[in-house]
């Protein structure tokens, strides 16, 4: 089994940094490294920089779609192909070209460590000496404002490449892959231990993870509409998202929405779209969010807050594919994959007459379920060295480790809030923790080294039994809140109280202030 490797660690090496720069300085080609396992990473920027901005530029930063509905080419197709010649290079390659629609050049330098493959890409230059075909095919799939802009000289540039600066340029990508090469080989090196897997945005090396990436990579090529199940924080769009990106539609759009946040009285409007005057506020006509990601995926999360009335039209265009705007009389026909996800109990929502019955068989035909973090055994400092390579690259701090004790301690500790509250602590860790290249377990949060002091018991003489009633409810919710490291979704659980009205109470009790003071 090949090690899994921290690629964006290694961007921040201060040689690779200062060399990625010199070509995306001098020759303002785009320099990043790609890895067979999906991941890009910048390394020197964009290639306008001191040079003005390039054509490459605008189509990578916007990952803009050129052409019309038959030709069009997109930014994850162009990426796509340097996955492609990564794979397929030989193990004594140096430089691989790559010819990426619609007509941009690319030059790949192979590099590898225990098995794990990646390169560095120099791209978004055409040869000088077949410029003008090249530049014809890039015209070709111009927006019309686009093309006139570059035709007058304000635009974007495509930066001509000679045998000469190909070659300079060879020389340098060849070295930062020969660096990276040798800071992998360092006893230091920002790895993972053999076992582990990355998949789309995803990291794990537990059984329980494989079984989902396993399923994940069995559903993505169906059409069927996905439930994707667990607790929050442990990614449910991360996996709609990998779902979405090893499907058909990977090159169309995918859009997600959370029900739970939108206003029942607005929500039909963000789905569906509304016409001019269907509703007071309603100045135009307006395409929804089905029309938005038609061909492509869509992601409704949170998919038990759903309002009633509106899982009737939800299980309409399940079943049919089409679809009213809110005020119109014209049906409407969408070609979209519908993922749902939940941290609910949708089978209990539907005994108890929340959930209507056969959108919940609609939607369930097939059932991804996420493990919580604390059912991922050796995950848990897999995860949290990932987390402090990025958080350290992100906020410009050195390279950092987890004292024995410190691991220690955050394996030990449940995760009610998982992945998401794992890596907002490994956050907290990385910059409380200032110059310090060893995090011990005096940095971290009370509740994970388990030093939350008891509340005091309320003393009740002299209340009145409403106020003694309104204390005991306050110190309960702390002590919940507290407990379950602030996720007022499983506080709430734990409290036997909805979400939205433990909400509420935070609000009217001042906790987020008291806690913030």
């Amino acid at each position: 089994m090949s090690s899994i490797v921290d690629w964006n660690a290694l961007s921040l090496n201060a040689a690779v940094k200062e060399l990625a720069a010199l070509l995306s300085e001098n020759l303002q080609v785009r320099v990043v490294l790609v890895s067979c396992s999906g991941e890009v990473v910048e390394l020197g920027g964009t290639g306008g920089q001191g040079g003005g901005a390039t054509l490459f530029d605008v189509f990578a930063d916007t990952r803009g779609r050129w052409g019309d509905e038959s030709e069009r080419v997109t930014y994850a197709q162009t990426v796509r192909s340097w996955f492609q010649a990564c794979q397929e290079a030989e193990e004594e390659s140096g430089r691989v070209v790559v010819d990426s629609a619609p007509g941009f050049c690319a030059h790949l330098y192979p590099l590898r460590y225990q098995g794990a493959r990646a390169a560095v890409v120099c791209a978004g230059f055409v040869n000088s000496e077949s410029a003008a075909g090249a530049l014809e095919s890039i015209r070709a799939m111009l927006p019309r404002h686009v093309l006139e802009a570059i035709e007058e000289g304000n635009g974007p540039r495509v930066p001509q490449l000679g045998r000469e600066d190909r070659r300079w340029m060879d020389r340098i990508g060849e070295r930062i892959a020969q660096v990276m090469t040798g800071v992998l080989s360092d006893e230091h090196a920002p790895t993972y231990e053999p076992g582990a897997q990355r998949f789309a945005e995803m990291l794990g090396g537990s059984d329980a993870m494989a079984r989902l990436f396993g399923q994940i990579e069995r559903v993505a090529r169906s059409n069927s509409t996905i439930l994707v199940t667990g607790e929050n924080g442990t990614g449910k769009e991360l996996v709609a998202r990998a779902v979405h990106r090893h499907s058909r539609r990977r090159d169309e759009a995918f859009v997600a929405v959370n029900c739970a946040a939108i206003p029942g009285d607005l929500i039909a409007s963000e789905l569906f779209g509304h016409v001019k005057g269907a509703f007071s506020g309603a100045h135009r006509d307006r395409a929804g969010l089905f029309e938005a990601a038609n061909h492509g995926t869509l992601l409704l999360d949170e998919i038990g807050d759903m309002d009633p009335m509106l899982q009737t039209k939800l299980l309409r265009v399940l079943q049919e594919g089409t679809f009213l705007r809110v005020g119109d009389n014209q049906v409407r026909k969408v070609d979209v994959r519908v993922i749902c996800a939940t941290n609910c109990d949708l089978e209990a929502m539907v005994a108890r007459g929340e959930f209507r019955q056969d959108l919940y068989y609609r939607i369930r035909v097939i059932e991804l379920k996420i493990p919580a973090l604390k059912e991922r055994g050796d995950d848990i400092e897999l995860l949290a060295r990932h987390f402090l390579s990025a958080t350290a690259k992100r906020h410009g701090r050195g390279v950092k480790r987890f004292s024995e004790s410190c691991m220690t301690y955050l394996r030990r500790y449940k995760w009610p809030g998982n992945v998401r509250e794992l890596e907002n602590e490994i956050e907290r860790l990385a910059i409380l923790s200032g110059d310090e290249e060893v995090i011990d377990e005096t940095w971290l949060s009370r509740r994970i080294v388990g030093e939350v002091e008891a509340a005091p018991v309320v003393d009740l003489k002299g209340y009145n039994l409403p106020e003694a009633m309104a204390l005991l409810e306050r110190q309960m919710i702390v002590e919940g809140l507290e407990r379950a490291g602030w996720n007022k979704t499983q506080a709430a659980k734990d409290l036997g109280i909805s979400r939205r009205n433990l909400i509420r109470k935070v609000a009217q009790y001042a906790l987020e202030e008291d806690r913030n003071a």
